[in-house]
């Protein structure tokens, strides 16, 4: 009772913009890569006139090792964290190391692995000067097939080792807060619902939103599990939405849509109808292979924004 007392509190502070509150104020997100430096993201809050408060960051799936002692806590995270009470940090974790297979999912939830989630959790409890200004994205996208820990055909599975890991972390850092992700769009044939582990378990739903392999916003917000669905499942469960990935995408026809302005438009009006219960929404921009790529800002001489027009309204809208 004690720790859940605790991780309360945690969650009605550091998610001060989120259902605790009752008041708006969807932090700013964002990702730009170089998860070890934090100058790109000053920068971009100097382009836009208004600060960056949330960052989102990975973990290097290479190995277990990489997992539990990710190089990023001593210099990106724990530089961010500091230079603002009102910043806060997104960390998406692997259920498992990029070589993993779905089959390691019910050993994770045998505790086979424990050792490295301990490990992890107790890093980020010394060595970042704020975990309870993190959040988890721990086995993100699980509703796609592209990562080892995905949940098609095997929620069950999914759903237990979410669960352990969660238990085996809070029990090393009480404070640490979870995020559970979807994909959107990214199998129609897939009920990510059922892959749902818990509300003791969660404390903010995500969904990854990109302006891709889609019809138009009727179809972002009205298709099977899209947008509208989640919303609705948030506010069932009592959890706040999150949006820890959206952007433009620039991939070529009919993947993506490019420079285009009204997805921008929709999805501020999203957010904005959301209200309090929008607690951040990180935009991608990061150029990679495969990536979507819509950059609206650039501090870089090797990386150039591609979708001009839609980077001054985004800048328009979200400067205010």
């Amino acid at each position: 009772m004690k720790t859940k007392f605790l991780r309360q509190i945690a969650v009605c502070t550091a998610l001060a913009a989120g259902v605790c509150t009752g008041a708006h104020a969807a932090g700013i997100g964002l990702h730009m890569g170089s998860d070890g430096e934090i100058k790109q993201y000053q920068d971009f809050s100097n382009w836009l006139g208004k600060s960056v408060t949330y960052r989102l960051t990975f973990l290097d799936g290479s190995s277990w090792s990489t997992i539990a002692s990710p190089y990023i806590l001593g210099s990106g995270t724990k530089h961010w964290l500091a230079s603002s009470p009102s910043r806060y940090e997104v960390i998406s974790v692997p259920l498992m190391p990029n070589s993993g297979h779905q089959s390691m999912l019910r050993d994770i939830a045998n505790g086979s692995y424990d050792n490295y989630y301990k490990e992890l959790a107790q890093n980020l409890a010394t060595k970042t000067g704020a975990p309870q200004r993190i959040i988890l994205r721990l086995g993100w996208e699980l509703n796609g097939k592209w990562y080892p820990w995905s949940a098609v055909g095997a929620a069950d599975e999914y759903k237990a080792a979410y669960r352990h890991v969660v238990k085996v972390m809070r029990s090393k850092c009480n404070v640490l807060r979870f995020e559970w992700n979807v994909g959107w769009g990214t199998n129609p044939k897939f009920d990510w619902t059922t892959a749902y582990p818990g509300d003791d378990v969660v404390d903010v739903m995500g969904m990854d939103v990109y302006d891709q392999w889609n019809t138009g916003w009727n179809n972002l917000l009205n298709t099977y599990e899209g947008l509208a669905f989640f919303r609705n499942f948030a506010r069932k469960h009592g959890k706040s939405e999150a949006y820890a990935e959206w952007g433009l995408s620039v991939q070529p026809s009919p993947i993506g849509h490019g420079d285009n302005t009204a997805f921008v438009q929709e999805m501020y009006n999203w957010i904005q109808a959301g209200g309090s219960n929008v607690l951040y929404a990180n935009y991608w921009n990061t150029k990679a292979t495969n990536s979507p790529n819509g950059i609206i800002y650039s501090d870089s001489s090797t990386v150039h924004v591609t979708v001009p027009k839609s980077a001054a309204l985004y800048k328009k809208l979200f400067s205010h």
